[in-house]
């Protein structure tokens, strides 16, 4: 495995914490938080009485900037006009941009949106490969070749997981774009212009963050689907786990999530494909949102609220917005929403330098 290969799963912050660990936990980032969480939510309130809790928060929080939310032809020109082939969230869905960076290269080696829709009571998983092709524009490769001509001239830059750095580059809207930060707004842009998904916030999450919330929430229990053996020391990577279901806790959670190559039962070392690793993560996150959106632990938020101000970012700010994603979960958790997953199609590869692309289907 390459030490290239790390997985920091920012999605998991939205399974554990049911968006709502985020959000509360954005006001520390932000020094608006409370003394204490307990002043939002107490630590003894009891399930039965935690929903009109929630609903006192502020049920219309929030509520003209939700009906306000469109998913439209973006023009922002990033690209050659590149689209995906189909749509993969309605008008009106929350979209929230999950990201783990490679702490190696700098690149965002994990590309998740995770979308709640209110009309379908469906939670969505969309899984970017890290390897997607990006035929930017002419604009932006002149912008990028003027101000950085070493990432300009640098192998691979067009994937989907540099494109931060190019509009970190290319100082893209001046850090004035809607999260005022070049890096996010510029692959919030791309993803709304290929993709179609309106980007409503990010989160970033490291790795300490994925194994805390993992043992927080005891683990998950999950169907290992073959013998993940793999040792590095300079990542302090020990990945041991046998075939079949069982129960994860964060150090084991994590090595499922990154394992891509390794020792079989048999000794043998075998590589296994990204979409392996990407099907694994997903079906990771899905198991994980089953078993633990629950109104019940809405009551580790304490706990959570600390694991996340030493592990997260996020563009969530105020009572106003969290108490608007709150009332989205609850009905979510209230509705028994639905929660699936998908991972971008994409048609074949390409080879530019003597690196290799993936590219996705088009219309």
């Amino acid at each position: 495995m390459k030490k290239n290969i790390m997985v920091l799963y920012a999605a998991i912050a939205v399974a554990a914490g049911i968006l709502t660990g985020i959000l509360i936990s954005s006001m520390i980032w932000n020094d608006k938080n409370p003394e204490d969480f307990s002043e939002i939510i107490p630590d003894d309130v009891e399930e039965e009485d935690l929903i009109d809790l929630i609903n006192n928060i502020d049920n219309n929080a929030g509520k003209e900037e939700n009906e306000d939310r469109k998913v439209t032809e973006a023009d922002y020109s990033i690209t050659n006009g590149q689209r995906y082939y189909t749509s993969l969230v309605d008008k009106n869905d929350t979209s929230v941009l999950l990201i783990g960076e490679d702490t190696t290269s700098g690149n965002f080696d994990t590309i998740i949106v995770a979308t709640v829709s209110d009309k379908n009571k469906q939670i969505r998983l969309i899984n970017f490969p890290r390897d997607i092709y990006i035929d930017y524009s002419k604009e932006v490769l002149d912008l990028l070749k003027e101000k950085s001509p070493k990432l300009y001239e640098a192998k691979g830059f067009q994937k989907i997981n540099a494109a931060h750095a190019v509009g970190d580059r290319i100082e893209y809207e001046d850090n004035n774009g809607r999260f005022g930060n070049s890096n996010i707004d510029f692959l919030a842009d791309l993803i709304e212009e290929v993709f179609q998904i309106h980007i409503n916030d990010f989160a970033y999450v490291n790795a300490k963050g994925f194994r805390d919330i993992v043992d927080l929430f005891d683990g998950v229990y999950i169907k290992v689907p073959v013998r993940m053996k793999y040792d590095d020391p300079l990542q302090n990577l020990h990945i041991d786990l046998y075939p079949g279901m069982q129960r994860l806790n964060g150090e084991q959670a994590e090595g499922y999530v990154r394992f891509r190559q390794g020792y079989d039962e048999n000794g043998v070392f075998k590589n296994y494909s990204d979409q392996f690793r990407k099907e694994n993560q997903n079906e990771f996150l899905k198991a994980f949102f089953k078993q633990h959106i629950t109104l019940k632990n809405l009551g580790k938020i304490n706990e959570l609220s600390k694991i996340m101000s030493k592990n997260i970012k996020t563009s969530i700010n105020g009572v106003k917005d969290i108490a608007a994603y709150v009332n989205l979960m609850r009905k979510a958790v209230m509705g028994k929403y639905t929660v699936g997953s998908v991972i971008v199609e994409c048609s074949g590869t390409k080879q530019i330098n003597g690196v290799y692309f993936d590219t996705i289907r088009t219309k």
